[in-house]
């Protein structure tokens, strides 16, 4: 009876220990993607500025990861198509809601919309090494955040395994 309660105890504890790593995943998985979104940029950047391509042709040529990633670059490649482009809040809350990245991140690139295709190459390139700069930090202060809360996820989940199986037993 007693190697029962003991093997349940312990089942308990790496159960309780796997939601939180599934919790824990879910951050990792966000910061997969906003370096995509940053990896894209970059392609963008050296496409656009240096070999002069549409975005229509870089889209294209990318090889993305996620498809997530690749919606919201179809999505971004749409907007810049329109003619009127004031769905920039919409498009920010449509990337929050495919993404699941920070606010702050999502806007800096959002920003492409705002002087990509109207802006010479070497202005386009400073604008999108600005972009690049502000997305990279953005994402490193999300990795801050995510890596402490993560830390304490860790801490918490064998507190509560053990409680929960405290409870139980």
């Amino acid at each position: 009876m007693m190697l029962v309660k003991v093997t349940l105890f312990f089942l308990i504890i790496v159960s309780i220990k796997y939601i939180f790593k599934f919790i824990n995943d879910c951050g990792d998985n966000n910061i997969a993607r906003m370096k995509e979104l940053i990896d894209f940029t970059e392609y963008l950047q050296i496409y656009s500025c240096d070999m002069k391509m549409s975005f229509e042709e870089i889209f294209l040529r990318y090889e993305f990861k996620s498809k997530e990633t690749e919606q919201v670059c179809k999505m971004l490649m749409n907007e810049l198509n329109h003619e009127e482009k004031n769905n920039r809040k919409n498009f920010v809350c449509i990337m929050k809601e495919i993404m699941m990245t920070p606010d702050e991140f999502n806007k800096y690139f959002t920003d492409i919309i705002d002087y990509y295709g109207s802006a010479y190459s070497d202005v386009l390139d400073k604008k999108l090494g600005l972009t690049l700069k502000e997305m990279k930090n953005s994402m490193n202060c999300f990795e801050i955040i995510n890596s402490e809360r993560k830390n304490l996820n860790n801490r918490i989940s064998l507190l509560v395994g053990c409680l929960v199986a405290v409870i139980l037993i």
